[in-house]
């Protein structure tokens, strides 16, 4: 008799418990209180669909994808536009990590009036292997949640967060790709050309990790100065155009500026083409070559794209390693007066030649010199009023001369020098910070 007693506590106790943990269940999930996940309610890849299709009172959307990406289809029959995968893949995230607060139960026509489902004016359905769908229907009952229908395993009634409705109203235009490039990384950039009558012509491409000017052919010899290539390539990948915009009905203005980028994934380059549009100087129309529509671009952008190789160069007046130099030759111009002096080289530094007198700072200013850097796009003609100041000639072992490096005055402006190498037929602009310092130095000699 003990233990017929014995065995029906244990029935009770294992009965008890298994109610308790159904109960709990069933309470879990009507809360929504899912720790480990909702398997009904997966994260999305966006290469795992084929279609798209979001639906608000407002306009419904619908995307597709292609083997050249995913666009948008037009509802009259137009021509379809690219449409950012970026947000896309962010509306499928969204839906991904924001699974239902609670699951009501199984949808029945009976009770889709009591849902407010019994209208599916807002939505989405996505294709892939198969087909899912959520119709949004009347506000829930607890504050900022909403009925839904989901049709994933099944067609289920769940409570979710309001903010859907947010997510499926979003306009068509917020899905349109408006970049102007298709690459998010400086670094996947190989070559970038450039033509047009504000930037001339120059193409820079990638050497490793530097860039160096590979056209037109007497630009080759110039740097590229590569903290200033760096910013180009960060501004050019994240460039965004305004907006979606029609043709001109009227022809096109002459070209403004006209951009070629080669990337590593392709040897063909993407185009971007743009014409000031005619209207107030703000926007400019643009034909890109990986969108299907024109764009609208501000004006702002556009100056910032339009950059001349001038701009991309490092700006050394002198090009020449001047750690080899033996002996400086300075002739001076002052007041109708000229005078030369002479520095060597000695092991303990710079001796005047003729006395013999050390003279200090002479390294530092040589260095200064080879660092000099023109401050505007170099002119064929010296400006009327500029007079001769100084000439400087360094030489290196056995007499051979480095460069010869001539300074002139500024007409226009005190702070401002002209520099000429000789042998070579421009004039430099520069400041004149390291002319002053260098003279103010010479008489002491």
């Amino acid at each position: 008799m003990t233990y017929m007693k014995r065995r029906i506590v244990i029935f009770l106790a294992l009965l008890i418990l298994a109610t308790g943990l159904g109960l709990g269940i069933h309470q879990w999930t009507q809360r929504g209180v899912i720790l480990l996940g909702d398997p009904s309610w997966p994260n999305l890849a966006l290469k795992s669909l084929t279609r798209i299709e979001l639906k608000s009172p407002e306009s419904n959307s619908h995307f597709y994808r292609s083997a050249d990406g995913w666009f948008i289809k037009p509802p009259t029959g137009g021509t379809a536009v690219r449409a950012s995968e970026a947000r896309l893949q962010s509306l499928l995230d969204t839906i991904g990590h924001t699974p239902p607060t609670a699951h009501v139960g199984r949808f029945t026509r009976r009770e889709k009036s009591i849902f407010g489902l019994d209208n599916d004016a807002t939505g989405i359905t996505l294709e892939g292997n198969g087909i899912w769908g959520i119709a949004l229907g009347a506000d829930g009952p607890a504050e900022g949640t909403v009925y839904a229908r989901s049709s994933l395993q099944g067609d289920q009634v769940v409570l979710v967060s309001n903010q859907y409705r947010n997510l499926f109203s979003k306009p068509e235009s917020f899905f349109h790709d408006l970049r102007l490039v298709s690459t998010t990384e400086p670094e996947a950039i190989t070559r970038i050309s450039a033509e047009g009558p504000g930037v001339g012509v120059w193409e820079i491409s990638r050497k490793g990790d530097m860039f160096a000017f590979t056209a037109p052919e007497q630009l080759t010899r110039h740097s590229v100065a590569q903290a200033k290539a760096a910013l180009y390539l960060h501004m050019l990948v994240n460039a965004r155009a305004r907006k979606i915009t029609a043709d001109p009905q009227t022809a096109l203005p002459p070209l403004s500026l006209k951009l070629s980028v080669w990337t590593k994934k392709s040897s063909t380059p993407e185009t971007i083409e743009l014409y000031h549009d005619g209207s107030d100087g703000k926007t400019f129309f643009c034909r890109l070559s990986r969108q299907t529509v024109p764009v609208e671009v501000e004006a702002e952008l556009v100056d910032k794209l339009t950059a001349s190789a001038f701009a991309l160069r490092e700006k050394p007046v002198l090009e020449v390693d001047l750690s080899q130099t033996e002996e400086q030759r300075f002739t001076v111009r002052r007041n109708g007066n000229v005078r030369t002096y002479a520095a060597l080289r000695t092991p303990d530094g710079w001796h005047e030649s003729a006395s013999g007198k050390e003279l200090t700072g002479l390294d530092v200013i040589m260095w200064r010199l080879g660092s000099l850097q023109f401050i505007e796009a170099p002119r064929k003609e010296l400006p009327d009023g500029a007079r001769s100041l100084l000439t400087w000639a360094l030489r290196g072992q056995n007499k051979q001369l480095l460069a010869t490096v001539h300074f002139y005055s500024d007409p226009a402006s005190a702070g401002r020098c002209w520099v000429q190498v000789e042998g070579e037929d421009i004039w430099f602009p520069a400041e004149r910070l390291l002319l002053d310092d260098l003279m103010s130095r010479l008489p002491t000699l």
